[in-house]
């Protein structure tokens, strides 16, 4: 009993240190996409958004993901001699990676032509790095630096943006996340990054290694980038880049459950690397994960009561229309997010190829039936495609991780959770304000009622910290 209890406390003594950086990297990126409504066309940001989504799929493909072998192999052996081995092969697999990438980059710009090519490939180079730099970050030295680098970065990126934007549109919005990445390889310098890396220290059979591990994480990303971004190319090519702007705002809106389910998906990675194998690992992740699923449907409740009245105050009214895709997005990001949770059971087993299957099938659904609803049902169509598919995932992916751990859910407590959902949808239909504040008053209570027991825990944690 005593060491569940330690287990409860130190899981969210790890989610109140993430909560630190990434509720202050939440609220800049909730700023962030209100902002660019005010300075960009709709064109515009859809274009902005076709080359952010570009990057989430390119950084796998010509880095191997080896960012998540690097926190695998460190956070399992933090032997300093490990980890400069690691490291090293790290850096090593990344200037491989960024070469190829702007060979490939430059033969694809020939033919052509790419917008902006200049600024979107610094853009690109940006992100690559910073997407493999601070999990080195999180895997060497502690989960404090990771939330401070994520809350640094992402703020000199919107005060770069408030700065230039006006004048330069989407060149200053590029040229942000250059500086931003120039700025964390100056502060990877400072706490001496350079110590953890020794090109002597690479070694085939060890790169190898990372590689033979992440590689299959490769292709789970890439299933996933059909799950969460193939609509978004759909869109653009049978609709118009600024239906595909209308979609991006109510997307990233929608997938604040996300940046929230990050927080917690961290710390619960790190406690379950470090509890595998031991006593109490299924009861502790199953009672977790039921616990987490009621949180994630409060906050759905939440967005769904407040957006109407929320967001005509914070995005200009050219992109208000995002509002009826908002609660649907949502609701599918809820199902990806505990898709995310039950697949760290994948990565506790050294089994990425499941993780990869399972989300194949739902990114090919999502795809396919886009394809078919997208044209015919335009947003609405992308919207729902978006939460089928993510629900089909989320099924999927709970019968197959029986073969590792055998879970109980309680499927009741979900059916309840979605009706309430649909209910509270319902009501903000209703255009007069008392329809708004009952909606709001019933999400609240319920919210309240659903996770008080981990609220509760939460924020004593916090509040010590």
């Amino acid at each position: 009993m005593r060491e569940t209890g330690n287990k409860t406390r130190s899981l969210a003594r790890g989610s109140a240190i993430y909560s630190i950086g990434n509720i202050g990297t939440l609220v800049i990126n909730f700023f962030l996409v209100p902002f660019y409504t005010f300075f960009l066309s709709n064109e515009e940001l859809g274009y902005f958004d076709l080359v952010a989504s570009a990057s989430i799929l390119l950084a796998p493909i010509f880095f191997g993901h080896i960012e998540l072998a690097v926190l695998r192999w460190v956070l399992a052996n933090n032997n300093p001699k490990n980890i400069t081995r690691v490291v090293s092969s790290c850096l090593m697999v990344f200037l491989i990676g960024l070469f190829i990438f702007s060979v490939v980059f430059s033969v694809v710009h020939l033919y052509t032509s790419i917008t902006l090519a200049p600024y979107v490939f610094l853009y690109f180079v940006s992100i690559f790095f910073y997407v493999i730099a601070k999990q080195v970050v999180r895997s060497v030295y502690s989960s404090l630096h990771y939330v401070l680098t994520e809350l640094f970065y992402i703020l000199i990126v919107l005060i770069l943006s408030i700065l230039f934007v006006s004048e330069y549109g989407l060149i200053a919005i590029f040229t942000a996340y250059g500086f931003a990445s120039a700025s964390f390889l100056i502060y990877l310098l400072a706490i001496k990054i350079t110590k953890h890396i020794d090109l002597k220290a690479v070694r085939v059979n060890v790169t190898k290694e990372l590689l033979n591990y992440s590689f299959p994480l490769v292709l789970n990303a890439m299933s996933l980038w059909m799950n969460n971004q193939s609509s978004k190319y759909i869109i653009a090519s049978f609709l118009t880049l600024s239906a595909n702007g209308i979609y991006a705002i109510a997307f990233k809106i929608a997938y604040v459950i996300q940046i929230l389910n990050r927080i917690f998906y961290y710390s619960f990675q790190d406690k379950m690397f470090a509890i595998y194998g031991k006593d109490g690992f299924k009861d502790y992740f199953e009672k977790t994960f039921n616990t987490y699923s009621g949180l994630l449907f409060s906050i759905l409740y939440l967005l769904i009561s407040t957006q109407k009245i929320l967001l005509p105050f914070i995005i200009d009214t050219d992109f208000l229309e995002a509002t009826r895709y908002i609660p649907i997005l949502a609701l599918g990001v809820v199902f990806m997010s505990l898709a995310s949770i039950l697949g760290i059971i994948y990565q506790c087993e050294k089994k990425n190829m499941h993780a990869f299957k399972t989300s194949l099938v739902s990114g090919l659904l999502i795809v396919a039936t886009g394809f078919l609803f997208i044209p015919k049902y335009q947003l609405y169509g992308a919207s729902s495609v978006f939460a089928f598919g993510n629900f089909v995932w989320l099924l999927y992916r709970y019968f197959d991780v029986q073969k590792f751990v055998a879970l109980r859910v309680f499927f009741w407590r979900f059916i309840l959770y979605i009706v309430i959902a649909f209910g509270i949808y319902s009501i903000t239909q209703n255009e007069q304000l008392w329809a708004s504040v009952l909606a709001i008053c019933l999400a609240v209570i319920i919210s309240l009622y659903f996770s008080r027991d981990l609220v509760r825990k939460f924020l004593t944690v916090l509040l010590k910290k």
